[in-house]
């Protein structure tokens, strides 16, 4: 139970009682029409019009409580990256933000161009925060990080199930990524549906502390599998180029191609642990998590989900 309103009641009338009641004496605001509600297994969203335009809350499930305070402290350290809350509840594991507008799905714009721009400005987000990764980890978020990856990977084995086929191979991917790029957050679900037109990025309920490339895996991926293209389609190498030009002062291109297609192997792990924290109880994703780990031995580096 979260303070409050019962984690099991979320979604109910008694819930959006209690949160309006919130927002009323949080923010002063107060609905001024039909109030809208979307109940997934990762969290529950209300659009609430006011005078004032709409707002949104969102309230993750437990194993997803920590976008709260990540947001919170994104929206401090980048603000033009990320959008600023109305208001934030980490005890109740809520958040209040205004309207930002269309994501860039919505706007039909081709993707390969969307995330060749949107990456460049993500990367810079992800360099200018990764200096705060301890702050990160007090607020919950994850660990998946180099030195993390193999405890990761037994984790995900012990939750999921099957043989720890491998466990060499991780071990020397995580040596392989320690060092030369710090760690930083990743969004792990960097799509055009996730970037929004004012060039912000919004729902953190999926982010971890990784090897900044392993965003790639599934903006990347997510790409490929929309135009139907092959990895070494420029669709997919220029947006990944845009991103990696924002570090090449700390390695030559080739060599942060190398950790890129590394990392996306890697990540596959923390993809996996992160079906099972939420969307796991819904019975359309129960085989997802086993599903993504199966990928982990994939010779295709942007085959994970």
């Amino acid at each position: 139970m979260r303070h409050g309103i019962p984690v099991g009641e979320r979604g109910t009338e008694a819930w959006r009682h209690e949160v309006l009641a919130w927002v009323a004496a949080t923010t002063g605001l107060r609905p001024d029409g039909p109030v809208r509600q979307r109940h997934r297994a990762w969290s529950t969203v209300l659009r609430i019009p006011t005078r004032e335009g709409p707002v949104w809350l969102k309230e993750p499930v437990p194993g997803m409580a920590h976008e709260v305070g990540l947001h919170a402290l994104l929206a401090r350290l980048a603000p033009d990256a990320v959008a600023t809350p109305l208001a934030v509840d980490t005890d109740r594991g809520r958040l209040l933000l205004p309207d930002t507008g269309p994501s860039v799905r919505d706007t039909g714009v081709e993707p390969s161009a969307a995330m060749t721009a949107a990456l460049s400005r993500y990367a810079r987000l992800q360099r200018a925060v990764a200096g705060h990764v301890p702050r990160m980890t007090a607020l919950g978020v994850p660990d998946a990080t180099p030195p993390a990856l193999s405890a990761r990977y037994a984790e995900a084995v012990a939750t999921i199930g099957g043989p720890a086929t491998h466990r060499d191979v991780v071990a020397g991917w995580a040596a392989r990524l320690d060092g030369t790029v710090p760690s930083s957050v990743d969004h792990q679900d960097l799509h055009v549906g996730n970037v929004l037109v004012d060039g912000r990025f919004p729902d953190w309920g999926d982010a971890v502390l990784a090897h900044p490339f392993a965003s790639l895996l599934v903006a990347l991926g997510s790409l490929r599998r929309t135009l139907h293209v092959a990895t070494g389609d420029p669709a997919v190498t220029r947006p990944r180029d845009a991103y990696l030009e924002v570090f090449t002062d700390l390695a030559p291109r080739a060599e942060l191609i190398d950790l890129a297609e590394t990392a996306c192997r890697a990540a596959v792990v923390a993809r996996a642990l992160t079906w099972t924290r939420g969307a796991a109880v819904d019975p359309r994703f129960t085989h997802t998590p086993r599903e993504v780990l199966d990928v982990l031995g994939d010779a295709d580096w942007l085959a994970g989900t």
